[in-house]
């Protein structure tokens, strides 16, 4: 069974315009906080990652907002990973409300790259195989 990845976040000011919904730009900046969370728990801290000269930049990305998050909403986002062979890895995420409710669902779009040369990284180092493995569970 596929591992899911959860964080808790609360709507707050600063991520909601006057009339107290979410802003759009807030999503794209839980769903890389929600990914970056889940590699950290998998065994790979960001910051080392990109020490190591590597870099997983996003190649595209869909977002479907079902129905708007409000000021003081408690979320829970729900992360899994699909990583295979493949350069592409493939992240589907859900934000939901307290009642269970599925809010917004997203596709976020990865791949590994060598950050001195800018290229994909077909041939995965072991460090960042093994943690993409925990990733998918």
């Amino acid at each position: 069974m596929k591992k899911v990845w959860k964080i808790n976040k609360l709507v707050l000011p600063q991520h909601s315009d006057h009339a107290g919904v979410m802003w759009h730009g807030t999503y794209f900046n839980w769903l890389e906080e929600a990914r970056v969370n889940a590699l950290s728990k998998a065994g790979i801290n960001y910051v080392d990652l990109t020490k190591n000269g590597f870099e997983l930049p996003l190649i595209d990305t869909s977002i479907k907002y079902i129905a708007p998050l409000f000021l003081g909403d408690n979320i829970i986002i729900e992360t899994l990973f699909k990583i295979s062979k493949s350069p592409k890895i493939k992240i589907h995420s859900k934000f939901i409300n307290k009642s269970k409710k599925v809010l917004t669902v997203a596709e976020v779009n990865l791949v590994l790259i060598n950050k001195n040369s800018f290229s994909i990284v077909r041939k995965r180092p072991e460090f960042i195989s093994k943690a993409f493995s925990n990733l998918n569970g």
